[in-house]
């Protein structure tokens, strides 16, 4: 499933400079600029990162890692390149710098935390299979570090080798089923790693669903297998629809913070096509509308990354942000602040 939390891991990764969270600004020039030492190469990396302009500080980190004159210093350039260009959303590129730090240097320990966490973000966000868990583990292993997120891997790890195993049984007859048994069977279905047999059992659901608030929920169980398998562009039109119903309150802030979820991870895996992240600010500005301590962590932190993208879009949101008292954010479900919740399992 995915955990928003991991989502401002990013933040605390270990680099030269700080630098916001935002997506690359500005074109990089037309001349690639050279550079007559590692300092000037380093330096220009780090005003090019403080700028935002994320590229620009990658190219200039490659000519200091050019430069460098020791396996350690060409490590830390390459990871440094690495950082700039997962924030610029570029996973996979972000995974080739960091695989070359830890090449350079297996001892950089920043750099193999790097590694695993970008590898798991590529598992997470459906860019990778299952496979790269086996190096998430290794990587985040030999760094010593995030025990949270390698315990994650772990547990991943897991379910999908048991997935693996499993041996389906025979289905039993769904047209005799209502809307609780269908949902229910579905559920177990794909716990056990039957994802298309559930989707089927799903949509069978929505259907024999009377009321709005199930034929919703049916909808909001479609959009979460697709999420936790991976998938959240596709399962974006599936929350959408079931915020089409006309619902209770109970039930459309979950539904809008499914979908506010599924936009921050279409978002931050790059693959977007703009305008993802605003769109999650709205659903969780909506959800905090309904109950303002209903996953207002989840608004302050795609808030937060929207002042440092677009501080002027943030403008309209901000003073309107008043949100949880400090007496509701410490209502809010603390075990995992930021999941897509289960559905209300009443019936029509």
């Amino acid at each position: 499933m995915l955990n928003l939390g991991r989502w401002v891991v990013l933040g605390m990764f270990l680099i030269p400079v700080g630098a916001g969270a935002q997506s690359d600004k500005g074109a990089s020039a037309q001349v690639e600029p050279s550079y007559g030492s590692f300092k000037e190469a380093y330096s220009a990396g780090n005003d090019a990162l403080k700028d935002r302009r994320f590229k620009d500080a990658a190219k200039a980190y490659g000519a200091a890692e050019t430069l460098a004159s020791t396996p350690k210093g060409k490590s830390q350039m390459a990871n440094a390149q690495g950082w700039a260009l997962l924030k610029a959303k570029d996973l996979e590129g972000a995974q080739k710098d960091f695989s070359r730090a830890v090449e350079q240097d297996a001892g950089n320990k920043v750099a193999l935390k790097n590694l695993g966490v970008v590898e798991y973000h590529l598992y997470e966000y459906g860019l990778a299979d299952a496979v790269i868990l086996a190096d998430v583990i290794k990587n985040l292993e030999a760094s010593g570090d995030d025990p949270e997120l390698l315990e994650r891997a772990k547990a991943d790890q897991t379910r999908e080798e048991s997935y693996a195993k499993s041996t389906p049984e025979p289905a039993p007859d769904l047209t005799r089923m209502g809307f609780k048994e269908l949902c229910a069977y579905g559920d177990k279905i794909q716990e056990e790693g039957q994802f298309k047999e559930a989707m089927k059992v799903y949509k069978m659901a929505e259907d024999a669903a009377h009321s709005a608030d199930a034929k919703g929920s049916a909808a909001n169980r479609q959009g979460k297998l697709l999420l936790d398998t991976h998938h959240p562009a596709d399962a974006v039109p599936h929350f959408e629809r079931s915020l089409t119903y006309k619902l209770s309150d109970k039930e459309k802030k979950v539904f809008l913070n499914s979908l506010g979820v599924s936009y921050l991870a279409i978002y931050d895996s790059g693959k977007g096509k703009g305008g993802e992240l605003k769109k999650a600010v709205d659903c969780f500005y909506q959800m905090n509308s309904i109950d303002p301590s209903y996953h207002h962590d989840n608004l302050e932190m795609a808030l937060d990354e929207l002042r440092e993208v677009d501080p002027e879009a943030a403008k309209a949101y901000s003073a309107k942000d008043e949100g949880a008292s400090d007496g509701d954010k410490n209502a809010n479900d603390t075990s995992d602040k930021s999941k897509t919740d289960g559905d209300n399992k009443d019936g029509n």
